[in-house]
């Protein structure tokens, strides 16, 4: 687990024993603000009349997405490119929808520096506040992001809501080289996956495009191919349709020569994967891929 420090809060202790804010079960949290009737009030900000809830925006525009991804009617080829469309277009309005609203960034408090009282006991002389990334299943950071406190609750109940615009929260990930968001997760029904190449849009605005609806992408994947004779045909399409972080960002289906031992099989995919490396378009917009073998 990563962790960015962020500066002390300067809770003192009291003379007598720990701070009444550092006691679990109390009406306030570790910094002393209360949790009955919580809003953001004390944030002085835009955000003064949240009251904590999700954005009705994200909520639908997730929704919709969720049922786009259920979808996959592929009666004649005209379905599935129009399936296709309607899902890269549900994927860009929920990634719009968290841009244009207001998303509650964890923090956790750790203690900082500690001291003795006159009668020998240990306290907390100070607190530092924690914003905390995790660990993807391949190694990158992943910002956790929740569009409530409720949903924030059920992933850790002791974490801290500060709300953040969500282009806020776009700009600090790259800033900060975090290729992944994961907005609420531990919340299956909502979570959703905002990936390295969704952070420019986040935070500018612009219309997202899935790599694999793009046909820059396409065209870029059909080019490396082009000379290897091994290969009659290539093709892209969504691994992770719910954009979950379950599976990578795209499949890419490689139609080969049929016969190929396993060591010459090998031999092409690594080639392949060089070509594609290559490729500024594709290491820019693909955020990562598996590649599948099919025989001609």
């Amino acid at each position: 687990m990563a962790i960015k420090k962020l500066p002390s809060t300067g809770d003192a202790p009291r003379s007598t024993g720990v701070p009444e804010s550092l006691v679990g079960g109390g009406a306030t949290d570790s910094a002393g603000f209360p949790w009955a009737g919580r809003t953001f009030d004390h944030h002085g900000t835009a955000f003064a009349d949240d009251d904590g809830s999700a954005p009705e925006a994200v909520v639908r525009a997730v929704a919709a997405l969720r049922e786009a991804a259920a979808d996959r009617s592929a009666a004649t080829a005209g379905d599935y490119w129009d399936g296709l469309r309607r899902l890269a277009d549900r994927h860009a309005d929920v990634i719009a929808a968290l841009g244009s609203e207001r998303l509650l960034v964890p923090m956790l408090a750790e203690a900082g520096d500690v001291g003795r009282t006159p009668d020998g006991r240990t306290v907390e002389k100070s607190q530092e506040l924690s914003i905390v990334t995790v660990g993807a299943p391949d190694g990158r950071r992943v910002l956790p992001v929740f569009t409530s406190v409720e949903t924030m609750r059920r992933w850790h109940p002791d974490a801290r809501p500060i709300p953040v615009a969500g282009a806020q929260v776009g700009i600090a990930a790259a800033q900060e080289e975090t290729d992944l968001i994961m907005v609420d997760a531990a919340t299956p029904e909502l979570e959703f996956g905002v990936r390295r190449p969704a952070l420019r849009p986040l935070a500018t605005g612009e219309r997202y495009e899935p790599a694999w609806a793009d046909d820059a992408v396409f065209a870029e994947f059909h080019l490396a191919v082009g000379a290897e004779p091994l290969v009659s045909a290539v093709g892209i399409a969504p691994a992770d349709r719910e954009s979950r972080l379950l599976e990578p960002d795209v499949e890419v289906s490689v139609r080969i020569a049929s016969g190929l031992d396993r060591a010459a099989l090998a031999e092409l995919m690594g080639r392949l994967q060089e070509l594609w490396a290559s490729s500024e378009i594709i290491a820019e917009r693909v955020d990562s891929m598996r590649v599948r073998p099919i025989p001609a």
